[in-house]
């Protein structure tokens, strides 16, 4: 449990001086990682004993303890600045990117496609082609979702045909399913779009229309690496619009 919970639970048992001991903690983060238990009472005009039972006033079993909670809770916080940060250099970054790319081409064929398909390596991806698929049913443009299960990608192989147009969702860009699916849709002449989020692979190299999204990595000090995935939609977005963009100037 963080310190500030710990506060808050407590919070009725506190006195004035306890107060004020968080006071200076709260605002001496770092310092007091490796203050002594008698400078803390020195730097807050109390004694030895006064700092001792604010600790077990929370529950704690001592200082030493408090001081525990406290480092843990400053790399905590170390981690969600770094982590902000990286966020935002990442997203800006990166909408500069997709906002300056010319996709033309890619909307052209989407646009003069029969049909376009989508289809998924994992969970994550499947996410992206369902929400690939809902925003542009707002533009009455069905993508049909290709679930990459053997089966179902070899039935689609004999249906796609080069008026077709197909989007590849992929996290590595290695898959060899997915690869091979690409090779035999490439033979057949079917116009085919990639997303994944490694910049050099076999999958792009291979497609019509390669697409790269950034996947920022936040260290997690509870568990595994947070990965970022707003790249994926800002990427949908950004391709719908252009499409809107595209389809009202050729009306004119």
């Amino acid at each position: 449990m963080q310190l500030e919970e710990l506060i808050n639970k407590n919070y009725s048992q506190l006195n004035e001086n306890d107060l004020y001991i968080w006071k200076y903690i709260s605002t001496h983060r770092k310092e007091c990682e490796n203050i002594s238990i008698n400078q803390l009472a020195d730097y807050c005009h109390v004694s030895r004993t006064t700092i001792l039972r604010f600790s077990k006033r929370l529950g704690l079993k001592g200082f030493t303890e408090l001081k525990v909670l406290l480092k843990i809770d400053n790399n905590i916080s170390k981690y969600c600045l770094d982590g902000v940060d990286t966020l935002y250099k990442t997203y800006s970054q990166y909408l500069e990117d997709i906002k300056n790319k010319d996709m033309i081409h890619v909307i052209e064929s989407m646009i003069s496609a029969k049909n376009i398909y989508a289809c998924g390596t994992g969970s994550v991806q499947n996410h992206v082609v369902s929400e690939m698929k809902r925003s542009f049913l707002e533009v009455g443009r069905m993508i049909y979702s290709i679930r990459s299960l053997a089966d179902e990608i070899n039935a689609f192989e004999e249906v796609i045909d080069k008026d077709d147009f197909v989007i590849l969702v992929s996290h590595s860009g290695e898959n060899e399913k997915i690869i091979s699916f690409a090779k035999k849709l490439k033979a057949k002449g079917v116009q085919t779009m990639a997303i994944t989020s490694k910049k050099n692979n076999t999958l792009l190299q291979i497609v019509d229309y390669p697409f790269y999204v950034v996947v920022p990595t936040i260290a997690n000090p509870l568990g595994p690496r947070h990965e970022g995935l707003v790249s994926y939609f800002l990427l949908i977005d950004f391709l719908l619009v252009k499409y809107l963009d595209y389809y009202e100037r050729i009306k004119i």
